[in-house]
C-alpha cells in the first residue's frame, strides 16, 4: 500500500512538474511572438520587382525614376545610374532633379529631350506625381505596360500596353504567400487602379479582399474612394463610415468621408472633420489642400488663408512655385472683404511664369474688379473657381 501511494504521489508530482514546465514554456513562446520583430513584406509587395521584370533585357534608353523609386534602385546603381554617368552623378541629387519634374510635366519634357529615356518608373504615392503620370497616360509616345503594388511602369511607344488582364498575372506572384499578403497586394493595386481611372477593375480587386475580410479598414477606404470617383457619394459616405467603425481615428477614412461631404455640398460636416485632420498632420500637403478648399466652401474664410499661407511658405523653402497658392489666398481674401489684400496677391500670382493660361486669365479677370484704389467695384465679386483645390479622395 505504501509503495502504490509513493507512486501515485511521484505520477502526481511528475505530471504537475510537466503541466507547469509546458505552462512556462507556453508562456515563453506566447511572450516571444508577441514580442519578435515583425516578419518584412516581402520584395513583390513591398518593391517595384514585377515593374522592374517587365523591363527587357536590353534597354532601348535610361531609365527616368521618381524620388519614391530611388531606395528601390541604389543596391544596383552601377546598372540603373550607366547612362548618367554613375561614377560621377550622386543618385540623390539626380533623383531629387527628376522628382520634381513629376509635378511639372513641361519640365519633364526637357529632361526627355536631353536623355531619351526609355521607360519611367513611378513609385509611391500616386498623389506625389499625379501630373506626370496624367500627362503619360495621354501622350502617345509613350504606354503604361505594368502595374505592381508600389508602381508604375511606362514604355517609350510602341510597346505592349497594360491591360486588366495583367492584373491576374500580378496576382498570381502572389499565390503561395500569406493571405494577408495576398489581400494588402490586391488593396494597394486597387489603389493605383484609381488612379488611372480603373475603377472596375480596382472594386473587383476590393470586393475580392471583403468578401474574405469584411473588417479590413483599407479595403472599405479604397471602396470608399471608388465610389466617390463614380459619383455615388452615398455610397461613398457608408463605405468610409465602415472604415470608421472599426478604427474612428483613421486618417485615410476620414479623408474619404470629408471629400464625400464635400461633394455632397455638407461643407460643415467636411469641415469638422478637415479641421481633426490638419491638427493631427498640419504638415501633410494633401490635408493642408483638402483642408483649404473645404473651409473655402465653407465660407471660413480665414482658416483658408492661415492654410494657404503655411502651404506658400513651404514651397518658397523647397524652391517650387507658389503662383496659384497666391490665386487663392487672392479668393480666400476677396471672401473676406478685404480688397486690398486680394489684390496684391493676384498681382503677385501674374508675376509666376509656372501658372496656367487659364488661371492666369482667371487672375486678370479678377483684377479687373478693382478700381485705382484696389477696392472692390462690387460688393460681393463673384470670383470664378480655379481648378487647384481638388484633393485626391484619399491614400493609404
Amino acid at each position: 500500500m505504501r509503495i502504490r501511494r509513493s507512486v501515485v504521489r511521484s505520477i502526481r508530482y511528475f505530471t504537475a512538474t510537466v503541466v507547469a514546465i509546458l505552462f512556462v514554456a507556453g508562456c515563453g513562446y506566447a511572450l516571444w511572438f508577441a514580442l519578435r520583430p515583425p516578419e518584412p513584406p516581402s520584395p513583390e509587395l513591398s518593391t517595384p520587382a514585377v515593374c522592374l521584370s517587365a523591363l527587357p533585357a536590353t534597354p532601348v534608353g535610361p531609365l527616368f525614376f521618381n524620388l519614391g523609386a530611388l531606395p528601390f534602385l541604389k543596391g544596383d546603381w552601377e546598372k540603373w545610374g550607366a547612362a548618367y554617368g554613375a561614377s560621377t552623378q550622386v543618385p540623390e541629387e539626380l533623383a531629387v532633379q527628376f522628382d520634381s519634374c513629376t509635378r511639372a510635366p513641361q519640365s519633364w519634357r526637357v529632361l526627355d529631350r536631353k536623355w531619351h529615356f526609355g521607360a519611367v518608373l513611378l513609385s509611391g504615392d500616386p498623389t506625389n506625381f499625379r501630373p506626370l503620370l496624367e500627362h503619360l497616360r495621354s501622350s502617345p509616345d509613350w504606354t503604361l505596360t505594368q502595374i505592381d503594388p508600389t508602381s508604375y511602369l511606362f514604355q517609350r511607344s510602341p510597346a505592349r500596353a497594360w491591360s486588366r488582364e495583367n492584373l491576374r498575372s500580378v496576382l498570381e506572384v502572389f499565390a503561395g504567400h500569406s493571405i494577408k499578403e495576398q489581400h494588402e497586394a490586391r488593396i494597394q493595386l486597387a489603389h493605383r487602379l484609381l488612379f488611372i481611372a480603373e475603377i472596375p477593375a480596382s472594386q473587383i480587386l476590393l470586393d475580392e479582399v471583403l468578401k474574405a475580410d469584411p473588417d479590413s479598414m483599407m479595403a472599405w477606404t479604397e471602396m470608399a474612394s471608388a465610389h466617390g470617383m463614380l459619383g455615388q457619394w452615398k455610397e461613398s459616405t457608408e463605405a468610409a463610415e465602415r472604415a470608421l467603425n472599426i478604427d474612428p481615428h483613421y486618417r485615410p477614412a476620414l479623408i474619404a468621408q470629408a471629400n464625400a461631404f464635400y461633394a455632397m455640398g455638407r461643407f460643415d460636416k467636411a469641415l469638422l472633420i478637415t479641421r481633426i485632420l490638419y491638427v493631427e498632420m498640419p504638415g501633410d500637403g494633401q490635408i493642408l489642400l483638402l483642408h483649404a478648399k473645404v473651409a473655402h466652401a465653407a465660407h471660413a474664410y480665414q482658416e483658408e488663408i492661415e492654410v494657404l499661407q503655411t502651404m506658400i511658405t513651404a514651397a518658397q523653402g523647397a524652391s517650387q512655385p507658389v503662383g496659384l497658392l497666391q490665386i487663392y489666398l487672392g479668393q480666400a481674401y476677396a471672401g473676406l472683404g478685404d480688397g486690398g489684400a486680394a489684390y496684391e496677391h493676384l498681382k503677385i500670382a501674374l508675376k509666376d511664369p509656372s501658372i496656367s493660361d487659364a488661371d492666369r486669365s482667371f487672375a486678370e479677370k479678377a483684377l479687373e474688379r478693382f478700381d485705382s484704389k484696389n477696392q472692390f467695384l462690387n460688393t460681393v465679386p463673384s470670383f470664378p473657381q480655379s481648378s487647384l483645390l481638388d484633393a485626391p479622395a484619399g491614400h493609404l
